[in-house]
């Protein structure tokens, strides 16, 4: 099969338009799991992306070691908390009270590969029944099938076993094979982006190496959490979140080249969509 090709055109025909009528909370409630106190920016920068892709209400589940820092980023980030500096079974009861609030949930940015966390995350990603990404420090701890996976090359390697060609017909043809094997999507980030569901398969040129700063992973997967709280398809929202998180990328590149930072494809994720 042919990849498909993500451009402006395919990009428009997946978004999902917004109802006039809809209001607060039908356009997206996402839960993210992340932070610790090694890394608490990670699900702040998850979380602001989620906003900026349209999503209504956005979660952050985090220690409390770390949970007011988190919330210092914004006003509009609900963060709750509990004990202790890392992921643990504390964690568990706001999970699952969070679980009746929110249509998707983002866990794995900024938890750390301790032993425990991964054992925690793992567990919750287990008991959730609603739409699951995985990312960062949880790919290859959490499987969970349906998922959307968000690895980059060494990520890949630990959930499939074997580094992606460099050859892009081989690669695209590695990724739907990994999607099959775990009955999830799978986005694999690079120069050029590989997504696929197990069936279908698309490419997404639009980044730039401004792109290698710290938390141009992290805005993606906000992006892709975003699109499946507000009732995307898993191939579409993993689409649209590797394309406008590129094109957002390369807008901000425009102005500030290698000066690039995270927050700045978050600037950018407005107009992006405009251009939609």
């Amino acid at each position: 099969m042919k990849p498909i090709e993500l451009k402006s055109s395919k990009a428009r025909e997946y978004l999902k338009p917004r109802s006039p009528d809809s209001h607060k909370g039908q356009n997206g409630r996402l839960a993210i799991v992340g932070g610790s106190s090694k890394y608490y920016g990670s699900p702040a920068l998850v979380g602001l992306a989620a906003y900026r892709s349209g999503a209504d209400l956005v979660y952050i589940v985090a220690p409390e070691a770390v949970a007011p820092t988190i919330a210092g980023y914004s006003p509009d980030l609900m963060v709750w908390s509990y004990q202790g500096e890392r992921l643990n079974e504390s964690a568990f009861d706001v999970v699952n009270e969070l679980s009746e609030k929110t249509d998707a949930l983002v866990i794995g940015n900024g938890l750390t590969k301790e032993k425990s966390v991964l054992d925690a995350a793992s567990r919750i990603g287990e008991r959730w029944k609603k739409e699951l990404v995985i990312d960062a420090d949880c790919i290859g701890a959490v499987k969970k099938k349906g998922a959307v996976y968000t690895p980059h090359v060494v990520e890949f390697k630990r959930l499939s076993g074997k580094m992606p060609h460099e050859e892009i017909g081989e690669r695209c043809e590695q990724v739907k094979a990994l999607a099959a094997e775990l009955e999830a999507t799978v986005i694999l980030k690079g120069k050029i982006d590989v997504i696929s569901d197990g069936e279908k398969i698309a490419i997404n040129k639009t980044g730039n190496a401004g792109m290698t700063c710290g938390g141009s992973g992290d805005t993606l997967t906000g992006i892709v959490g975003a699109m499946l709280a507000t009732g995307h398809s898993h191939f579409r929202a993993a689409c649209l979140g590797a394309y406008l998180n590129g094109l957002a990328g390369d807008l901000a590149y425009k102005k500030l080249e290698n000066s690039l930072i995270a927050s700045d494809i978050i600037e950018a994720l407005p107009h992006a969509l405009k251009t939609l």
